[in-house]
């Protein structure tokens, strides 16, 4: 290493403050500068790389490690770093393949040991994972990632109690380990320990890729009283979220009316004129984002015209205070209003296809890639369930390729009707009507289960294992018309199918 390296900078020093204040895109340009007084500085590498990843931006970043460990191929941070990268990136042997000569000369390592489980986890091979968390937890049991990511793997295999034991022993190490408490939030809500589960799940609101950041000076609504409150209801997390705890929002406002107070609620663009329409009385506006330095940030320069707010809440954190116990959640609840003319519009389409049911199919998410994978049956195994259904099936898709639609009609030796000029994904209010037609929807646990769930559509999820939002129920109490299938061993697809098919 040169000795220049041991030296300070101004340009980095500022650098590191602007990072550490979330100003990455500033620290970049101080980090530079730095870079062309010294340019062979580890130090400043190594910054610029953690500073680009930040940032999402990961070939400059891995670029910035790789020279880093030109330099120094014993750097334990740039490695794990890099490796991180690669794993983001589904390159997982790669991962493994840069970690384990590392690992060979330093056995005793907790970082390389944790990052090497987690990437044999993301491989696949979880029991491998455990050997590796295990380990590095034998060299420093205090590590709290260790603690976590091994509480998960052991709550996964059903190892409830001394998954709940790990996490406890992750926060009391890392008290502000936001992501240990909200998986500790999963398994508390997963058993139906709402109340518990409710409160570790209010850490989500630390994870940025969770919550956006906010300026707001707003007083947090606890579930008091809403006399003279005009509530902020803020957006979070992804569409099919949303679209769950919009479950309960009618209890909210029948609350605020009763209270003598009144609620604004921000959703996702694309939810407004469904969560208007199904929410009369309520004011609802749609989400507005930007990035700010790098983070993504709601911008609330519309609250002001559309009545202001003196108190504001997480959309999830609603329930905490009006869904305490399973005794407080309605049995049937429908919670979507469709277009009654877009509703009538599908129902005279649907007319004409063939004999009933109508059944729709929904197979993947979007988002299917990586660990998300392994959530979704794959077309192969829908094949034997489709030829044994009766009546018709509607492909309910919202991104479907037309392989994929060719290759259910092959495996299933039937047609599958897509829905003519509709943009499933975009179209959620056109969706909904649509959805509110047909007579049963088999699903993935994706946005379309819950959009048809709520417009009280009959829904059968295909779950890989037990799912959190069942609170220890056989169906969803957020949307009691849908129905959780879990298989009896985790991700037997074949006992799913034939659950569903006996429900059918």
């Amino acid at each position: 290493m040169h000795a220049a390296a041991h030296a300070s900078s101004a340009a980095y020093d500022q650098g590191l403050k602007l990072s550490s204040q979330g100003r990455h895109l500033e620290a970049i340009s101080c980090f530079e500068k730095a870079l062309a007084e010294r340019p062979d500085d580890i130090r400043t590498l190594f910054a610029l790389g953690n500073t680009a990843r930040a940032l999402g931006l990961a070939q400059p970043a891995a670029e910035f490690f790789r020279k880093v460990l030109a330099q120094d191929p014993e750097r334990v941070e740039a490695l794990v770093n890099l490796a991180n990268l690669l794993r983001a990136q589904g390159q997982f042997e790669a991962a493994r393949a840069l970690l384990e000569p590392a690992l060979a000369r330093n056995p005793q390592n907790p970082d390389l040991l944790l990052t090497l489980g987690s990437a044999w986890r993301e491989s696949g091979d979880n029991a491998r994972a455990i050997e590796f968390y295990r380990a590095a937890l034998a060299i420093n049991p205090t590590y709290p990632a260790a603690l976590s990511n091994l509480a998960d793997l052991l709550s996964d295999d059903g190892n409830v109690e001394e998954a709940r034991t790990l996490y406890d022993r992750a926060i009391k190490a890392d008290p502000r380990n936001a992501q240990a408490r909200l998986n500790r939030a999963v398994l508390h809500l997963l058993t139906g320990n709402l109340k518990e589960g409710w409160r570790d799940y209010a850490a989500r609101g630390d994870i940025t890729s969770k919550v956006p950041a906010a300026k707001l000076s707003l007083a947090e609504w606890r579930g008091e009283n809403l006399k003279r409150t005009r509530l902020l209801v803020r957006a979070e997390q992804g569409v099919g979220d949303q679209i769950m705890f919009m479950s309960v929002m009618p209890d909210l406002l029948a609350r605020a009316a009763e209270d003598g107070g009144s609620v604004v609620l921000e959703c996702e663009p694309r939810l407004v004129r469904l969560m208007e329409r199904s929410l009369s009385g309520m004011t609802v506006k749609p989400q507005a984002l930007a990035t700010v330095n790098g983070t993504v940030t709601a911008d609330y320069g519309w609250l002001k015209a559309a009545g202001g707010a003196n108190a504001v809440t997480l959309m999830g954190s609603v329930p905490r205070w009006l869904r305490s116990t399973l005794d407080s959640f309605p049995q049937q609840s429908i919670f979507l209003t469709p277009d009654a003319v877009e509703q009538t519009h599908w129902k005279k389409i649907f007319s004409g296809l063939g004999p009933s049911p109508l059944v729709g199919l929904c197979w993947r998410s979007g988002k299917s890639g990586g660990h998300r994978s392994v959530q979704y049956a794959p077309l192969e195994a829908w094949g034997a369930f489709l030829q044994a259904l009766p009546g018709t099936l509607v492909s309910c898709q919202y991104d479907a390729t037309a392989d994929e639609i060719a290759a259910l009609e092959k495996l299933s030796g039937r047609e599958i009707f897509v829905p003519p000029a509709l943009d499933q994904k975009n179209e959620l209010d056109r969706t909904a009507a649509m959805l509110s037609a047909l007579n049963v929807l088999v699903s993935a646990p994706t946005a379309v289960s819950w959009l048809g769930a709520g417009t009280g559509t009959r829904t059968l999820k295909l779950l890989y294992d037990t799912s959190w939002t069942a609170f220890g129920q056989s169906y969803e109490p957020l949307a009691p018309a849908c129905q959780c299938l879990m298989p009896a061993t985790r991700g037997d697809w074949r006992d799913v199918f034939e659950k569903a098919a006996a429900l059918i």
